[in-house]
C-alpha cells in the first residue's frame, strides 16, 4: 500500500490536521484500521489520534481517496468526533455484534 498526501491543512479551531490522501493498493480496498495504522506510522503519531472519516474507491481502480483527521490528543478526538465515525475506527472484535454492543451500552451507564 502506497500513501500520498494530496492536500493538507491545519484546523486550529478543532485542534487537528486534515489530510486528503491517495492510497494505491495492489488488490482490494484496504480496511480502515490498516489505513489508520499506516498513516499513524508515517506521521509518527499514536493511532488513537488518527480518524479515517471516509474512503472512496472508483469501480475497477486500485486507488482510493481518503479524508483523514489527525488530532493533537485522543481526548480532543473523542470530544469532537461523531459516535458512528468513532465506531468505524475501532479495531474489529471477535465477539458477536450483539454482545459487543451490550458491553458498549453498559460502559456508558
Amino acid at each position: 500500500m502506497q500513501i500520498e498526501v494530496i492536500k493538507e491543512q491545519h484546523n486550529a479551531l478543532l485542534d487537528r490536521k486534515e489530510l486528503q490522501i491517495r492510497i494505491k493498493h495492489p488488490a482490494a480496498t484496504p480496511a480502515r484500521i490498516e489505513v489508520k495504522n499506516n498513516v499513524a506510522a508515517d506521521l509518527k503519531v499514536e493511532p488513537d489520534r488518527v480518524i479515517v472519516d471516509n474512503m472512496k474507491t472508483a469501480f475497477g481502480k486500485k486507488e482510493t481517496i481518503a479524508y483523514i483527521k489527525v488530532y493533537e490528543s485522543t481526548e480532543v478526538a473523542l470530544q469532537i468526533e461523531r459516535e458512528h465515525i468513532l465506531k468505524r475506527n475501532r479495531p474489529p472484535t471477535t465477539e458477536p455484534a450483539g454482545e459487543a454492543e451490550e458491553k458498549i451500552g453498559r460502559a456508558h451507564v
